[in-house]
């Protein structure tokens, strides 16, 4: 495995994610990706939130087959991936679209009738989408809270292809839906991704997780497999003013594999004789899942893209994913 200390560090200006603010204004070439993922809970531990807003929609099974024809320009593959958490009013929400959905200046990004906004604050996301797969409008506004974006970003692979950056991992976030009525506050993360090539170009596999410790700090574990069978992972464990530190990353686990499809779920995860797993997201190649490891709560993320890759599997992925070819 290759050791933790050698994956690189840059800043988002010298890697291409941001020249300013969050990045929203830079190119994404033909092929490649980028996100912006913003994930929280309540305070009162019943709701949730993921929020990711793509260029290059990576998971997109219509960009997967541009990209296999040739044909693979980003901006035609935009979306906007919204999706409610909870014991009542659950959604889930990803419409693609093609360039002319698709508006990008230095502090604001819009998807359609979505965008995302730069503030003084941190970032506010409007929402204007429909559900899957009853077509439920989902309206509102989220605005996530931090003082600054910090400004170190991390190699995921070994040819600076693939880059990480963790923008808030400590940060706030304020829910206000109108479709449907749902008002909640809470911690909240955020992050961006940027590939020069195709992701399933670079790995066969990863997991990542993040939680806030009692005393305010969030602690990270990113553990990715290259295709070619190396290996990289990271911990970092970062405070609540942002100074960020590297630690050993925890030994791998496994945590049980998916409900339905049966993906494995690896973990770096804090050892604990005490793990509860509640799956948020089940789908053929990926798993999202939340996991109270003693007092602390993480969310966790795992990804297997040879089953993405998978015949079977890119003709399913429509029935989530249905694209809007001119409409906004």
């Amino acid at each position: 495995m290759t050791d933790a200390t050698t994956m690189r560090c840059d800043t988002p200006s010298r890697v291409g994610l941001a020249n300013t603010g969050l990045g929203f204004s830079q190119l994404v070439p033909a092929g490649a990706y980028r996100w912006w993922y913003v994930d929280g809970f309540s305070e009162c531990g019943q709701f949730g939130i993921t929020l990711i807003a793509f260029i290059g929609s990576v998971f997109s099974p219509y960009y997967f087959r541009s990209r296999h024809r040739g044909r693979a320009q980003a901006t035609e593959h935009v979306s906007l991936n919204a999706i409610l958490y909870g014991p009542r009013n659950a959604r889930w929400c990803m419409t693609e679209r093609g360039s002319h959905a698709l508006r990008q200046t230095r502090t604001r990004l819009e998807i359609g009738p979505s965008a995302l906004q730069c503030t003084p604050q941190g970032l506010q996301v409007e929402i204007s989408e429909r559900a899957m797969p009853f077509g439920q409008r989902v309206e509102g506004r989220v605005s996530v809270h931090f003082d600054q974006a910090l400004n170190e970003c991390f190699e995921l692979d070994d040819a600076g292809d693939h880059w990480w950056w963790p923008i808030a991992p400590s940060a706030r976030i304020e829910v206000q839906m109108d479709r449907p009525d749902l008002r909640w506050n809470g911690s909240a993360y955020m992050d961006s991704n940027f590939g020069k090539r195709p992701i399933e170009t670079g790995f066969s596999s990863w997991n990542w997780c993040r939680g806030h410790a009692p005393d305010g700090s969030c602690h990270i574990h990113y553990d990715a497999q290259l295709v070619g069978g190396a290996e990289k992972c990271l911990s970092l464990s970062i405070n609540e003013i942002g100074e960020m530190t590297r630690i050993a990353s925890p030994s791998r686990q496994q945590l049980p594999r998916g409900p339905i499809w049966r993906v494995a779920r690896p973990a770096r995860l804090p050892p604990s004789r005490h793990l509860d797993v509640t799956t948020l997201e089940d789908t053929p190649f990926y798993t999202r899942s939340q996991v109270r490891v003693d007092d602390r709560e993480f969310m966790h993320e795992s990804l297997d893209l040879v089953r993405f890759c998978r015949p079977w599997v890119q003709q399913l992925l429509p029935f989530r994913m249905p694209r809007l070819a001119r409409s906004a």
